[in-house]
């Protein structure tokens, strides 16, 4: 636990569509965890399913749960929707159907307080539902981060980004993949992002997933979309490549790996022929 006499305030921003059968396995998580200051905001998002509504009830005599209600809209603006009402020092983006591991916010709020321009703390996961295993996530790269989404949503969050105008890109909310232009956003605006190599929470597999049904039948639109909003940055490192990968062919060790290489290369071009 963190000492001193208060622990910072962390908000859990959940966005809910139709999600009834899994909240309550993710608000129970939060509750299990051993940080105790905190609250959770579920923003229904337009649900449609009946018994989804009405398990929302069951959540409105609980004095640190607010519930909020929009139109449909997806998740990004659910989340900023919630974010600019919440007077929290840092956020926990917690989707309906996750869970949160128990000693999360401890490890991580406790870190990132000893450090200064960093903005977020993400650790590991694992998979329950339809796949099981650890996802074991890395130091966060730029370089990588063009390539494919290196962090998960579920993340401690500083209100320092949001309070500077960073906010999930709402052109994103209904085709997916809002976390990975959020953190290329962010690097971007030069925060710092802290990995951790501990279990951050349980990710749900399941085909009927957001994943499933929208990110990944979007994925070509969404690059498209994110490579154009950052094609000063993505020039930036393309460039740093070019010129490390020209250095590198100029260093001893290089020009040495290419001569020992030349005779299997041309054995290989032998093979290739026939």
């Amino acid at each position: 636990m963190i000492s001193g006499e208060r622990q910072p305030l962390v908000s859990f921003i959940v966005p809910y569509f139709n999600a009834g059968s899994t909240i309550q396995e993710a608000i129970d998580s939060i509750f299990n965890q051993d940080y105790e200051n905190f609250d959770i905001w579920i923003v229904n998002d337009g649900s449609t399913d009946e018994k989804s509504i009405d398990k929302l009830k069951d959540f409105e005599g609980n004095s640190q749960i607010r519930i909020l209600h929009q139109q449909n809209a997806g998740p990004s603006v659910a989340r900023n929707n919630a974010i600019k009402q919440s007077e929290a020092d840092f956020f926990v983006p917690l989707d309906a159907d996750n869970k949160i591991c128990k000693a999360a916010l401890s490890k991580s709020v406790s870190e990132i307080l000893k450090l200064d321009g960093y903005g977020a703390v993400y650790g590991n996961f694992q998979y329950f539902g339809n796949k099981s295993g650890a996802k074991m996530q890395k130091p966060f790269s730029i370089k990588n981060a063009f390539i494919y989404n290196q962090i998960d949503t579920c993340a401690l969050i500083s209100r320092k980004l949001f309070d500077n105008g960073l906010f999930y890109d709402e052109n994103l909310s209904k085709i997916g993949l809002e976390d990975w232009e959020f953190w290329i956003n962010a690097y971007f605006k030069h925060w710092n992002l802290l990995y951790l190599d501990i279990d951050f929470f349980e990710m749900r597999v399941n085909e009927q997933s957001r994943t499933f049904q929208v990110a990944n039948k979007n994925i070509d639109l969404i690059k498209e979309y994110v490579y154009k909003k950052h094609s000063n940055l993505l020039a930036r490192e393309f460039n740093l490549l070019f010129y490390e990968t020209k250095m590198l062919k100029e260093t001893p060790d290089y020009k040495i790996g290419n001569i020992l290489l030349k005779p299997y290369r041309f054995l290989k071009s032998l093979i290739q022929s026939r």
